[in-house]
């Protein structure tokens, strides 16, 4: 199908879908999302899957999400079985399933695919259909530490003006979670280059027993607010807070906003999160395939200027940050976008140069 030819198919779905009579067979794009994972996570995949449903709404897509679970043996079987059907577009995404995406994809050169938290290897990807859409991570990290690194000096009872010392807890020593540790130190060193960051890693995507152990262990060890790129471990890093009472800077979805409603006592001290849009990120790729601004053969990098990343304003952090310190923050996020502040990133950096850059933020 010609992109000419969608951009007319979703101009009549959209003026169909007011009268709520689009059928899944005349759908103007058929679009699964492969989960290496389940939903449920209250970030990375949960925000991927509310994208696919506002292509539903938004886009008249016919969709279709598949949680494959944490067996890596069957993932082969269910990419083969979707490029096997009739899918406009097939996403996925993460590090952990990048190869196996990248071979499918050349298997199948008619189809159309959308691998998201990564650049695709044109190497091996050389058939021109896999988009990649890749974060700026960073940006967002940098405003949490910048954030973070603020709080130190607001007067808040819950935070030791004494212990110049923040905290860091990331679910595995990779590339992706160490560029959260690389825009979250220099966010802090923007404000303060004297503070001090405890980093811990789970060592595991969905080990909360493990998180909750870890991020308490930098509470004891005097970090006043802790950060956590955790995956799913993150509600053990949010239950160390509350169990601490000290506060907490949450990763990839709105966490306040996540559990406040069920657990209003547990989200308590949640003052942000460095907000990893990638629901919004997919909404943005599938419009621009379909109106032709965006293509598989090549590669995107989203920030704060689109709104792929920042920090989740909401009513804690409204209430819980200083009007003084938000102002500073809007100031912050401006010249990152204006290009002003230009953020580091892991990645391209050796092994060795992201350790003694952790390390020389030890007490």
């Amino acid at each position: 199908m010609s992109k000419k030819l969608f951009s007319v198919m979703l101009a009549i779905a959209v003026v169909f879908s007011i009268f709520g009579i689009v059928a899944a067979e005349d759908a103007p794009i058929k679009v699964v999302l492969l989960i290496n994972g389940s939903l449920g996570d209250k970030g990375f995949y949960d925000s991927a899957a509310s994208g696919v449903r506002r292509m539903e709404k938004e886009l008249g897509a016919q969709t279709k999400i598949i949680e494959m679970g944490r067996d890596e043996t069957a993932y082969e079987g269910h990419y083969l079985d979707v490029s096997e059907q009739d899918w406009d577009l097939i996403i996925s995404g993460t590090w952990s399933v990048k190869e196996l995406a990248q071979n499918i994809a050349v298997q199948f050169p008619e189809k159309h695919y959308i691998f998201f938290d990564g650049n695709v290897d044109r190497t091996v990807v050389t058939t021109g259909n896999m988009m990649g859409i890749s974060y700026l991570d960073n940006e967002g990290s940098f405003m949490a530490g910048a954030l973070a690194a603020l709080m130190l000096d607001s007067g808040a009872e819950k935070i030791d003006p004494d212990k110049r010392i923040l905290g860091f807890v990331g679910s595995m020593d990779t590339a992706n979670i160490n560029n959260f540790l690389v825009g979250y130190i220099e966010g802090i060193k923007y404000i303060d280059p004297s503070i001090k960051l405890l980093t811990s890693y789970v060592g595991s995507f969905e080990d909360v027993p493990k998180a909750l152990e870890m991020t308490t262990q930098l509470y004891n060890q005097g970090a006043q607010i802790v950060f956590a790129p955790a995956s799913q471990s993150i509600l053990g890093a949010v239950t160390a807070s509350s169990n601490v009472d000290k506060y907490f800077i949450g990763c990839d979805m709105d966490t306040w906003a996540q559990l406040q409603d069920t657990d209003a006592n547990l989200a308590r001290n949640i003052i942000s999160s460095a907000l990893k849009n990638v629901g919004d990120s997919l909404v943005t790729a599938v419009k621009g395939y379909m109106d032709g601004t965006m293509d598989t053969s090549h590669d995107y990098s989203l920030g704060l200027s689109t709104g792929a990343v920042g920090l989740a304003k909401n009513d804690n952090y409204k209430a819980l940050v200083p009007e003084e310190i938000q102002k500073k923050l809007d100031e912050i996020e401006k010249k990152i976008i204006d290009g002003e502040i230009v953020v580091g990133s892991a990645f391209g950096m050796k092994s060795e140069d992201v350790a003694a850059l952790r390390d020389a933020m030890k007490p």
